[in-house]
């Protein structure tokens, strides 16, 4: 049987709710999967050709590199062929390292630190000096957090009770046992007393221990024998027993009771930055690597291009094509020290494709799950732009998408159907926009019906008040959300919505609900009827069961 060499033939798939079907897609083109929800799409795409492709490419590995990378069962599906290698941009967030920046995900921090430890004067030496991830770069004080914790003294005490009644201290560890004896039993301290009528020097005393060192008799409750402990205030025993230490070491219930005492505040020692002295002294044209990344990406250019030492312009000049590919795809506004976790949805989804065009791979399966979701029009219409650059790379784009205006890009398109679930599965139309337009499918239908508009929006009274919203790129806005209607924050990727929403929103009104487009879980275990559940009531039905 003669095979052809311009596109990928799919053979049986029955994955999930495929109905064993057979497809073939074009390379080299811009190929959308279309369908309802749960009508096979990711099905098809994703848990056939991409994980397909995959396995057959790790079967390359030698053993003991593919004991070290992650499984991928074979799909079921009789045969896949002329399968390129594929490369999944999907809609998981970058990771959940709360040290993730937009200079890491993009590879450029690297670069940036390099250039440092080469023409930034005075140097602190190699490259490793300048990363507040590394032993030798780090603030030594926040270990290069840039936060350090510091005890909320208010939070740690009832003073509507006694010593001796316990839960005057609300720490457990230090009002149960011998340790709540050490404060009990010190003749300094009115056991008996309520903490709010404590004089000044009481509370000094409580809270940072006396001026002469005292021992105080605690008694064991298992032998009887009396020991002579030195007394030590609250704030420093609680510092120097675990703020000073990694309670990561602890269990998780003292975890979560100790950082409920304790607050966040940015580090003196380095200002916040987390990174050492010696790193904030070294600097390029008046600048030192944190300026440098604080620098919107657009703004950065001019400063590298001042670079004149030879070794600083051969590093100089990756990083410039880095930042230039950033702000062709629109997000020149970005500093390369924002954290990832606090991009919208379309900033993350072009930084994931910024990389790629950088790249000189071409006959790859570009794979994307709807790289437009909750993205506005502005920025689609980017998404679509970079998409066809990369299909005339030579490239095999496959897009799994709701959007329109994808859609009316794409050189292919397969729809899936003609329902969701057991009424899916199947491939109700493949061919351009053109031939959809003269089908009834659920596609054509929308991509021929015009939007519907409220034009009878109901009234309101009351708004939830945001007053000097300044996080990320906020301008010390004051707005207010209305209640009891549906409202929409809208506006392009980058313009504060994200940032209105999870910073000024969400901390001054915290009993709210928030679904976000966070993974539901992390365990390979978690199914739909856990996450909601339904499985603690059926559990329930087959132990009543089996006990009847």
């Amino acid at each position: 049987m003669v095979m052809q060499e311009d596109q990928i033939e799919v053979i049986g798939a029955k994955e999930h709710n495929l109905k064993n079907i057979n497809v073939v897609i074009p390379k080299n083109k811009l190929v959308v999967f279309a369908g309802v929800s749960g009508s096979g799409k990711s099905s098809l795409v994703f848990d056939t050709i991409a994980r397909e492709s995959s396995r057959q490419w790790q079967d390359s590995y030698p053993l003991f590199v593919l004991n070290k990378l992650p499984h991928f069962d074979r799909p079921q599906v009789d045969e896949i062929r002329q399968l390129p290698p594929s490369i999944v941009i999907d809609q998981k967030s970058l990771g959940t390292n709360v040290r993730s920046a937009v200079g890491t995900a993009m590879d450029i921090s690297p670069l940036i630190r390099l250039l440092f430890s080469r023409v930034g004067v005075p140097s602190a030496g190699g490259s490793m000096a300048y990363n507040s991830n590394h032993p030798e770069g780090m603030c030594p004080v926040c270990t290069g957090l840039g936060t350090v914790y510091k005890l909320s003294e208010d939070a740690l005490f009832n003073v509507n009770t006694s010593l001796s009644e316990g839960g005057g201290i609300l720490f457990s560890q230090f009002d149960r046992g011998w340790q709540a004896h050490l404060y009990q039993n010190n003749p300094l301290l009115h056991a008996h007393k309520l903490l709010k009528d404590f004089s000044e020097e009481e509370w000094d005393i409580l809270l940072h221990g006396s001026q002469d060192p005292i021992k105080i008799d605690i008694r064991s409750n298992n032998t009887g024998r009396v020991d002579q402990v030195p007394y030590e205030g609250v704030i420093p025993r609680f510092y120097r027993l675990y703020l000073n230490g990694d309670i990561t070491k602890l269990k998780q219930s003292l975890q979560d009771e100790i950082l409920s005492f304790v607050i966040p505040v940015p580090c003196e020692h380095c200002n916040g930055t987390g990174l050492h002295p010696n790193a904030l002294a070294s600097k390029i044209n008046n600048y030192n690597i944190v300026d440098f990344m604080n620098t919107p990406v657009n703004d950065v250019l001019p400063l590298l291009e001042s670079i004149e030492s030879p070794l600083g312009q051969a590093i100089s000049i990756q990083i410039k094509d880095a930042i230039e590919r950033m702000i062709r795809v629109g997000i020149e506004y970005l500093a390369l020290s924002r954290k990832t976790d606090t991009l919208s949805g379309g900033e993350l989804q072009r930084i994931k494709i910024v990389p790629h065009l950088g790249a000189s791979l071409s006959n790859v399966n570009y794979i994307f799950d709807e790289p437009t979701v909750g993205l506005h029009p502005h920025d689609a219409d980017k998404i679509g732009q970079l998409l066809l650059e990369l299909r005339d790379k030579y490239n095999n784009i496959l897009v799994v998408e709701h959007n329109r205006h994808i859609i009316s890009l794409a050189d292919e398109i397969i729809e899936l159907g003609p329902s969701a679930g057991k009424q899916g599965g199947q491939i109700v139309f493949q061919g351009t926009l053109d031939d959809m337009k003269r089908t009834d499918s659920f596609i054509s239908q929308s991509m021929n019906s015009k939007i519907q508009v409220n034009e009878n929006p109901l009234p309101w009274n009351e708004g939830f008040i945001i007053e000097g919203a300044c996080a990320n790129n906020l301008k010390h806005i004051n707005v207010t959300i209305p209640k009891g209607v549906l409202t929409a924050i809208t506006g392009v990727a980058g313009s504060g919505k994200s940032s209105l929403m999870t910073e000024a929103f969400i901390p001054r009104n915290p009993n709210c609900i928030v679904i976000d487009q966070k993974q539901i879980g992390t365990s390979i275990r978690s199914t739909p009827a856990t996450y909601v559940g339904i499985m603690d009531e059926i559990r329930k039905i087959f132990a009543k069961e089996n006990c009847a």
